[in-house]
């Protein structure tokens, strides 16, 4: 399945399963003047700073699903996050899909991402995204019974390659998210050079719709 697709899989995984942003899985909030920006896939030497300073110029709040590895590789780059005052979510250590993994393997990466974003930043960490939006029933049980909360998105800004149809531009990002927002949404984006060009145009635009940007918790906060 094409990761375009995994907006529609969130949705049926709620369906499917009688769950809402009310319990422990969130793609939306209820408080129609707020967005949620969410950044998979980082850290990255690359990207993270030049988000940060959008986010800060704009005075915009995101949260930042991390992959552990990088995590760890990159410590000043997640402390840079942590400093800024963004939040910080779990993406598994190795970036592996979840339905792959035994329970005990995936609480393992889970918990090793946690480990790496405690020592570095002093954060302890209950949001988690599964790489690529995909998971079980039997995952999403385990996840719940060890305190996690497990956030897909409402918006994918649908910003990374595809090998049929390449990259899309900044523009068609941002044409993309901007027509897809109705407020509470949970916005999917990734570290690329067509984000970061992006990412100002959505910004001003959503602010002039009087939207304003607050991070995962402070979005499920409202409902």
């Amino acid at each position: 399945m094409r990761k375009n697709g995994h907006i529609y899989l969130a949705c049926l995984i709620i369906l499917l399963f009688g769950l809402s942003s009310d319990g422990q899985v969130l793609c939306y909030g209820r408080n129609i003047k707020q967005v949620a920006l969410t950044f998979d896939d980082g850290p990255s030497p690359a990207y993270t700073t030049r988000i940060l300073g959008i986010l800060k110029r704009y005075k915009a709040k995101a949260t930042f699903f991390v992959i552990g590895k990088k995590a760890a590789d990159f410590s000043d780059l997640l402390r840079q996050i942590a400093d800024a005052g963004q939040e910080i979510g779990n993406h598994t250590y190795y970036h592996s899909p979840v339905t792959w993994l035994n329970p005990r393997k995936m609480l393992n990466e889970l918990a090793d991402t946690n480990r790496v974003i405690g020592n570095i930043t002093g954060r302890e960490v209950t949001l988690f995204r599964p790489p690529n939006g995909r998971l079980s029933r039997e995952r999403l049980k385990t996840l719940e019974h060890a305190g996690y909360r497990v956030v897909l998105w409402s918006v994918n800004a649908d910003d990374f390659y595809h090998s049929d149809s390449g990259m899309r531009s900044p523009d068609s990002i941002a044409s993309r998210v901007l027509s897809r927002i109705r407020g509470g949404d949970v916005i999917l984006l990734h570290d690329s050079e067509e984000t970061i060009a992006a990412l100002p145009k959505m910004i001003q635009a959503l602010k002039k719709r009087g939207f304003k940007f607050c991070t995962i918790s402070q979005l499920g906060a409202k409902l």
